[in-house]
């Protein structure tokens, strides 16, 4: 078993403790980022992005079902005060071992119908291996919490970047000796098993089925009101394959997934900030002052951070990508600055949605979560066959109107944030992306906004903050 939880441990042991789990997983995350680069480069150099495409489709599937199938469920118990009993962990085991069932017979009996909608040539075979690995996913959680409710992170992180080496190593042998996009979802079966033997020596101990009716009841319950939110945004996941598919085939959604899976890269300071964020705003919850006042300046440093790193790429991208990847994946920046004004746009909201969570308003996320993938999929469904990979772009701006919702959801519990210098930065963001579009004029947008006065005072308060701390 790992060390025994303690909640009465020293304020300064466990902020030292919590710091120490946080630069793993900062590590842990920036590691995985370079290992995801350079087995992207290696792996989509050899499939092409027809045979790309495939796996994408089916790995999109495979990836809402894991969010579907985890439930939240360790969250609950990653949560829950006090000692956390053998009983719950073994209900725990239960759970997820039934709805890996569910979610693997699902897939298996449905990869047919998905293939007739979406007409990708190779999602089936791709699709009845890869559910192979759902199981092994799920029944990883009830480890990682162990680890996680006793503060041990460090075998989190070690465990996730060796199975992640392990999927690229395995990928890029079957897919430079057989060139088919079924060998990366033999490599996630790997990873997967890997991952889950790992974990379980890491807390010395392996997986116990028990049932308690009424802790499977509160964590059922537990799980749908906290993960109705999730569930409705991961949909965003699905609509490349169900609305690109039928209308233009495995290359457009091959080439629509390097180009999200290269914005998922370059935001990984989204990824980390949310991490922190959700941590950092539950101090100030009972404070609507402090409250704004941290989604205000938030806001802002995510759209300075993300900004900066999805401009860089939107201005050298065009020689890149067919650089690096090869010509035939040279099509990804033409639809790279519509998706990337969408991730921008993400980045301040991000807070909010942190800020959501911490006061248990879910429903009200829900609620904004579900405009926003109407919009997106409404909108898409309809301009892709008119415009091609651009339409499934046109889709992702016009979903950023349903960040309206968030606000709005926001602003009736702490009041009204100040999105003045965000609007500034994010908006001469947006045109700076659009530069092939509108002409090198626009290049020179972002500068002008960070040298306007209202962001070199904010800039300048930002270094003496630093300095001070």
């Amino acid at each position: 078993m790992t060390a025994p939880e303690n909640p009465s441990a020293a304020p300064s042991s466990l902020r030292r403790v919590v710091l120490t789990g946080g630069a793993y997983l900062m590590g842990r995350q920036v590691l995985s980022v370079c290992l995801k680069l350079i087995g992207v480069l290696l792996i989509t150099r050899a499939l092409g992005p027809s045979a790309y495409g495939a796996y994408v489709a089916a790995f999109a599937l495979y990836q809402y079902a894991i969010a579907l199938g985890s439930a939240g469920i360790g969250v609950y118990l990653l949560r829950m005060e006090g000692e956390v009993g053998e009983a719950a962990y073994g209900t725990m085991y239960v759970l997820l071992a039934g709805l890996a069932i569910i979610l693997f017979a699902a897939i298996e009996l449905g990869r047919s119908a998905f293939g007739h909608w979406m007409g990708v040539d190779g999602f089936e075979s791709v699709a009845a291996i890869i559910a192979f690995a759902l199981p092994l996913q799920l029944l990883t959680i009830p480890a990682n919490v162990r680890l996680e409710r006793a503060l041990n992170y460090k075998p989190i992180a070690l465990i996730e970047i060796v199975g992640q080496a392990c999927y690229y190593a395995v990928a890029l042998l079957l897919v430079w000796l057989q060139t088919r996009p079924e060998a990366l979802a033999i490599s996630l079966i790997v990873q997967n098993a890997i991952v889950l033997v790992l974990s379980h020596v890491a807390t010395r101990g392996w997986p116990r089925f028990a049932f308690d009716r009424s802790v499977a009841r509160q964590m059922l319950r537990y799980a749908v009101s906290f993960s109705a939110a999730n569930w409705i945004w991961q949909l965003r996941m699905l609509l490349n394959p169900m609305i690109v598919g039928p209308a233009l085939g495995a290359q457009a959604v091959g080439l629509i997934g390097m180009a999200i899976g290269l914005l998922e890269m370059l935001s990984i300071v989204k990824t980390i900030a949310w991490r922190l964020s959700v941590s950092m705003l539950g101090r100030f919850q009972q404070d609507a002052a402090k409250l704004r006042r941290a989604v205000t300046e938030g806001m802002e440093l995510q759209v300075l951070a993300v900004g900066a790193i999805l401009l860089g790429f939107g201005w050298t991208g065009g020689v890149l990508v067919p650089l690096v990847f090869g010509a035939r994946w040279a099509p990804v920046m033409d639809v790279y600055p519509y998706l990337a004004v969408g991730y921008l746009a993400a980045a301040p909201f991000n807070m909010h949605s942190a800020a959501l969570s911490v006061l248990n308003r879910n429903k009200a996320l829900a609620a904004a979560f579900a405009i926003h993938v109407a919009l997106f999929a409404s909108v898409a469904y309809l301009a892709v066959p008119r415009y091609g990979m651009i339409g499934y772009g046109m889709g992702e701006i016009a979903a950023i109107l349903a960040y309206g919702a968030v606000h709005m959801a926001l602003a009736r519990e702490i009041g009204s944030p100040d999105y003045r210098l965000a609007a500034v930065w994010g908006g001469a963001a947006a045109i700076g992306l659009f530069w092939q579009q509108l002409g090198l004029w626009t290049v020179a947008m972002p500068f002008a906004a960070l040298l306007a006065p209202i962001s070199l005072r904010r800039l300048a308060s930002y270094y003496r903050q630093l300095r001070k701390d």
